[in-house]
Parts: structure tokens; sequence; C-alpha cells
């Protein structure tokens, strides 16, 4: 279990972990989106803060201009005593104490409102007054003459205009804070969860460093990456395992197969040591002594081959090639030997099927499957090769009636150097079928080994 799920990890682990965590692609990652994110936040704050404000503007203006025109219409149609009246009235109304008015005469004196600010000039103005408070207040002002030379002021107080302002930028501000904060530790927190999944790998690679190869990286069943990453490098490991379990089998297949050719080597050679004298006895073991050499080689140069075919060198030279005719040249090729040997063969082979691949492997792979149906069934067997398309399928078979294969062992046949034990005395090194598996795996092909009541039936289905 990864350190980040202990429950009761130490504060140290705890700091350093949390260290670690900031240097985190992925927290540097977050850090950038909230970062963007936050100044996204902060230009968008600015711009409602000014558009806010604009529009704020425009509705007092709108608001102390549409008094303005209402009281002119007042003067006109009843005079100044008229005016006077209704800016009293109006004074005294509870929804109109957002306004405040000024009227004057010619020679500057108040004839009626409650402005104490005065205009200097008719048209738009800012003024400062005193609140009751002792603070220090704005009007939005609208002054204009009258006929006769007196002064009419419409105005009203910006405070609630710079209340709605300072809210919009405290909000912004908070927001831009939230954000920051949310990011910060958003981040520290994927960070975390990311290092305990790169921590629950390095202690899975560190174990498979130390030799112990069954170890396997743990999945959460929650099919997000981090899983699909572990499925992906346990299927690796699994393959890096088996291949190394291979290595090992072959090493010691290698070891038990060759001590019998190297040790009948040694005592032709040591027989002939003791006959110096005899030019006939040093021929025949010179002889015997070449056929043993050749089985090595051969037993090497084959273990070469299949380590070359399955390091998947040979892949660059696939191209389209007519399977019915590979299938037909091989048959023909081998139906002397299997008549020499006193069996029939019969084949069956459907025209024009091509695939992708490499014609000297594929000629291999059926050469190996024909020979040894002919090398490990008793006179008189029958062998049938045949190729055809089923349904959406192209399927191979090289089958025999012979003793076939033990329960269990269908498996086990394409192993390297593994042969039964009816099979110990006949020539061969073992390494056909390990040699046609090999090629079969390059290919994408499917190679079975199956029951064929009697006999073996070796199938192949070939990747359309």
């Amino acid at each position: 279990m990864p350190s980040s799920f202990i429950p009761f990890a130490g504060p140290g682990i705890r700091f350093v972990r949390l260290t670690s965590a900031f240097r985190t692609a992925t927290f540097r990652l977050v850090a950038v989106y909230v970062l963007i994110f936050a100044a996204s936040v902060a230009v968008l704050g600015l711009i409602l803060f000014w558009i806010t404000g604009v529009a704020l503007e425009h509705q007092l203006n709108r608001q102390v201009e549409r008094e303005m025109a209402r009281l002119h219409a007042s003067f006109h149609s009843t005079g100044l005593e008229g005016l006077l009246q209704a800016i009293n009235e109006r004074d005294g109304w509870r929804q109109a104490k957002r306004l405040v008015y000024l009227v004057r005469d010619a020679s500057g004196n108040r004839l009626a409102g409650t402005m104490s600010a005065v205009p200097t000039r008719p048209g738009w103005s800012e003024l400062k007054f005193e609140e009751p408070s002792g603070e220090v207040g704005h009007l939005r002002v609208v002054a204009a003459e009258l006929d006769g030379g007196g002064l009419l002021a419409v105005g009203k107080s910006t405070e609630p205009f710079e209340d709605m302002r300072t809210a919009i930028l405290n909000a912004s501000v908070a927001a831009f804070g939230a954000v920051l904060v949310v990011g910060i530790v958003g981040g520290l927190g994927l960070s975390m969860l990311f290092l305990g999944h790169v921590e629950t790998m390095t202690r899975t690679a560190e174990a498979i460093i130390a030799g112990d190869l069954s170890q396997r990286i743990p999945t959460r069943g929650t099919n997000d990456d981090f899983d699909r990453l572990a499925r992906t490098l346990n299927r690796m490991l699994d393959r890096i395992a088996d291949l190394i379990n291979s290595l090992k089998q072959v090493s010691s297949d290698v070891a038990h197969d060759l001590r019998t050719p190297l040790s009948r080597l040694r005592q032709e050679l040591e027989a002939a040591q003791h006959h110096l004298g005899s030019p006939g006895r040093h021929e025949a073991v010179l002889t015997s002594a070449i056929a043993n050499v050749d089985e090595i080689l051969a037993t090497f140069s084959a273990l070469l081959r299949i380590a070359q075919i399955g390091a998947g060198t040979r892949r660059a030279g696939f191209q389209e090639l007519d399977l019915s005719t590979i299938f037909t040249t091989v048959v023909d090729a081998f139906a002397p030997a299997a008549e020499d040997a006193n069996k029939s063969m019969r084949d069956e082979i459907m025209p024009n099927i091509r695939i992708n691949g490499d014609r000297e492997l594929l000629i291999q792979l059926l050469a190996n499957l024909i020979e040894n149906a002919i090398s490990h069934t008793p006179d008189g067997a029958r062998i049938e090769v045949w190729l055809r398309r089923e349904d959406d399928r192209i399927v191979g078979c090289v089958a025999d009636n012979g003793p076939g294969v033990p329960a269990g062992e269908s498996e086990r046949i394409f192993r390297r150097f593994y042969r039964l034990e009816r099979s110990r005395s006949s020539p061969g090194s073992g390494l056909g079928l390990s040699m046609a598996a090999a090629i079969s795996e390059l290919h994408g092909i499917k190679l079975d080994a199956r029951d064929n009541s009697p006999g073996l039936r070796m199938v192949l289905n070939f990747p359309v």
C-alpha cells in the first residue's frame, strides 16, 4: 500500500511528501491553470467593475435629468410659487430622500431645498458635502438657470453608486483569492494523489530490481489513466517474466541436451587417443566427431534463428504473398519423403488465399509441422494438409493419425528442447515446434495443438 494511504504516517513523512508535491509536474500544471484562471477572474472583475460603474452613472444621470425636466415643467406651468411648493413636497417624501434640491433667486438667496453644497455654474458638476456623521459625501448635480435670473439644482448622492462599485471590487478580490486558495489546495491534493501512484510504481519496480519478479502494480478498479497505465506495465512485466523464465529454461535445456553429444565427442576423442596407431579407428572417430559437432552447431543455429525471429527483426520484410502457393510448394517437396517413410500424404488447398508475411519463414513454419508429423508417426500413417477460408477466417492444418500427444502436453511441446519420452531416441533437437511457434507469433498466427482422435492436429489461424 502506498504511503499516501498509511493513516498513521508521521509528521516528518507528511512534510517530505508535501515538499515533494510542490515539485511534481501535476502541481506545476495545476499552478499554471490556476494562475490563468485567476488572471481571467481578475480581468473579468475589472471589466464588471467598469461596466457596472458606467451603467450606474448613466442610471443616476437619467434619474436626475428626469427630475430636472419635471421641475422645469412645473415652473413653466405654475411659476416660481408652484416650483417651491413642489420642492417642499418632495423634500417631505420619503421616497424622494435620495434626491436633494436647491432654488436660488437672482441675488443668490436660498428659496427652497436642502442641498448644502451650492453649484457655481449651470450644467453637471460633482460637489462635496459634509454628512451629519461628519463624513464627506459626494453629489452628482445638474443645475439650470430660471427665467428671471434664478437657479434650480437637482442632485443625488453617489454613495449607493460607490457602495455598489466597492461591493463588486470586494467580490472580485474575494473570488480571486478563493481561486488561488482552492487551486493551491486542489493542486496539492492532486499532487499527493499522483505521488501515491508514483510511489506505488516505484516500490514495485524496486522490488522487481531486487529480484522479485512476481511483483505487480496494484489497480484500484477505477479504469482511470493510472489503472490503464498499471495494466499496461503489468502486461509488460508479465512478458518480461515469461522471457526471463524462458531464458532460464533454455539455459537449462541447452546444458542438458548438449551434454550428450559433447560427452560422446569427448569419449570418442579419448578412444582415438588410446589407439594412436590405428588409422582406420582414427577415421571412424573423426567422422563421428564431425557428426557430433554438426549436431551441436545445428542446435545453436536453430536457437539463434528462433531468437532472431522472436526479436521481430524479420517483420520489416513482410509483403503480400500467395499462401496457397506456399502450401502447395511445401507439400510437393515433402511428398517423396513421406512416401519413402511409408506414409501417405493428402492435401486440400484452396487457391488464391493471400496474406502479408515473410515467404521464407512461412515455408519454414509449414515444413517444420509436416516434418514433425512424418518423424513421429508409425509406418502406414496418414498425413493431411489443408488450407481454406472459414467464414471470415483463414485456417490451415497439418493432421496425422499417429500416437498424438498425451493429455496436458499440448502446450509444452512448443517449448525449446522439449521432447516426449517416446521421442528421446529419435534424431532431432526438439526445436522444430519452438521455431514454428516463434514464426507464428511473429506473423500473428494462432498455432494450436489439438487431439485428432487419434493423432495430432496442428491448426493455424491466420490473421485476415
